[in-house]
């Protein structure tokens, strides 16, 4: 009876598989459109903003010199608002479509993943769950390079998730060529493109590679050397589509170990990654982990193979960049691991449809699982954000003649500005300790080369913007990192009185006058 039931489920998920996925898309459009051309921007997508109003010249020659990110993110973005303009909705948009276009992919993966996934309903069931993931919806509303290298990460994982499962059914790849070789190049040229997004890519790939090593285990003798041999050009073929970045790469990355970075190991960081999946909670958490381990259970049982790869990409990276934080230089951030969301989801949606051998236990599983991912994301649409429309727009409609912001510390100019500059009649802005970027300045740096920490002797801009002007509207960013002895605000607060707070923790203005 059981398996009559599943035929009958099997032939209406073939039969309407086009329709399911449509609706899945749907659904993953209407999580991710609230808010995309309202919500303020925010800082780092404020940055975004920035840097691809700069030239081409100066985003590849100048901008690697001050920034931690790579350029490239940047340049696609210059090339997308181009033709859908700057707006909200324009910066946000290019990656919304990566968003969705990861949603179909992890959709249709079951009917490309023959040899780990057991039929088209993993592949439909992660992807609905991936429509309502909060991690995933939060970076397709982001202006950020995340969402792109998250579908980029999700071609490559499942390229060689098609490569291992064709390897090892034994192909000759002198007569099948054709086998072997399409997912090996997706996979080398992905994972190349990947490391020219984020500098902390190598460790994903790293997670890769190690994984495919792994699947030399339970490689019959006879095929190791050849498996070896493609997965080896595979990884030099990365490694050459990286190749004309590497200069730039090894110039960052020296300039950054010299970096004041602001992050602070802490232990969250060791699970934090893994709230990603379900929620962030302990209850979504723990939920998460069970259909998590029970997926790679079975996958064991199914494809080993394919399940010493999976494991290998979801902990390899992770504590990989864990052990870096702790032992040499923070650059732990959860947001670096949303890309193991979708593969994560199908490994938990695995679970769920292996769990039980009857269909109604499992339907009630699913949407438990759904719901608690789908409260997450409404919640965080309704987390307090950088409201820094809100909070030029309130400068706007008080100011008066003789007003002056400002603006601390170098990266405040970014903040203001966009919105600023859409504004008729606003005040002059005066940078402390200057407008960004802020350069080779014998003083400490925080997040970046661009904007350094203020020091003492910048209350002598202050002052001077004291003399030729009357109200103060103080717009800060980050001050505990930039100014934590408060130096900018004392000097106001000596000569003018304050009148009031408008903002948040995040992003803040003050009134003195």
């Amino acid at each position: 009876m059981a398996e009559n039931a599943q035929d009958r489920i099997d032939a209406l998920i073939e039969r309407f598989f086009w329709a399911i996925v449509a609706l899945i898309l749907f659904v993953a459009l209407a999580f991710r459109l609230p808010g995309l051309d309202s919500r303020s921007l925010w800082i780092d997508e404020l940055f975004s903003e920035w840097f691809s109003s700069r030239s081409f010249t100066e985003l590849w020659r100048d901008v690697p010199l001050y920034e931690t990110h790579p350029p490239i993110y940047y340049t696609l973005l210059k090339l997308w608002t181009l033709l859908v303009g700057n707006s909200e909705l324009g910066l946000r948009s290019l990656s919304l479509v990566a968003s969705l276009a990861t949603v179909f992919l992890i959709a249709v993966s079951g009917r490309l993943v023959k040899a780990a996934w057991p039929g088209k309903a993993v592949g439909l069931l992660g992807a609905a769950l991936l429509a309502v993931n909060y991690a995933n919806i939060r970076e397709a509303q982001n202006a950020r390079p995340y969402s792109l290298l998250t579908l980029l990460f999700t071609v490559a994982i499942i390229a060689a998730l098609i490569l291992v499962g064709r390897l090892q059914r034994g192909i000759d790849v002198t007569e099948q060529r054709g086998g072997w070789m399409a997912p090996g190049l997706i996979l080398g040229l992905t994972v190349g493109c990947t490391l020219w997004f984020h500098n902390t890519s190598l460790f994903v790939a790293l997670g890769i590679w190690s994984g495919l090593a792994l699947t030399l285990i339970v490689t019959p003798a006879e095929l190791r050397l050849r498996n070896f041999a493609i997965f080896f050009a595979a990884g030099v073929l990365a490694l050459l589509v990286w190749a004309p970045y590497v200069p730039i790469f090894i110039q960052q990355s020296s300039t950054f170990m010299g970096l004041g970075f602001w992050l602070e190991p802490k232990t969250r960081d060791f699970y934090s990654a893994w709230m990603l999946f379900v929620g962030d909670s302990w209850p979504a958490l723990l939920l998460g982990i069970v259909f998590l381990g029970l997926g790679l259970f079975r996958l064991v049982r199914s494809a080993p193979a394919s399940a010493l790869l999976v494991a290998a990409i979801l902990v390899i990276p992770l504590y990989a960049v864990l052990a870096v934080s702790f032992s040499l230089k923070p650059i732990y951030l959860q947001r670096l691991f949303v890309w193991m969301v979708p593969l994560a989801l199908l490994v938990i949606a695995l679970g769920i449809v292996t769990a039980t051998r009857s269909q109604w236990p499992r339907l009630v599983l699913a949407l438990i699982v759904m719901a608690l991912a789908a409260t997450r994301s409404m919640e965080e649409n309704r987390k307090p954000i950088d409201d820094w429309k809100g909070i030029v727009a309130e400068i706007a409609r008080n100011a008066r003649p003789g007003d002056v912001v400002i603006a601390a510390p170098a990266e405040g100019i970014i903040a203001v500005d966009y919105y600023a500059r859409r504004q008729p009649n606003f005040p002059p802005i005066v940078c402390v300790p200057g407008c960004y970027p802020q350069r080779n300045l014998p003083r400490p740096y925080g997040s970046n080369f661009g904007a350094p920490k203020l020091i003492l002797a910048d209350g002598e801009i202050v002052e001077r913007a004291l003399k030729t002007h009357g109200r103060v509207w103080l717009v800060q960013v980050s001050v505990s990192l930039y100014d934590p002895k408060s130096i900018v605000r004392s000097r106001i607060a000596a000569a003018r009185t304050f009148v009031r707070y408008h903002g948040n923790a995040l992003a803040k203005v003050e009134l003195f006058e």
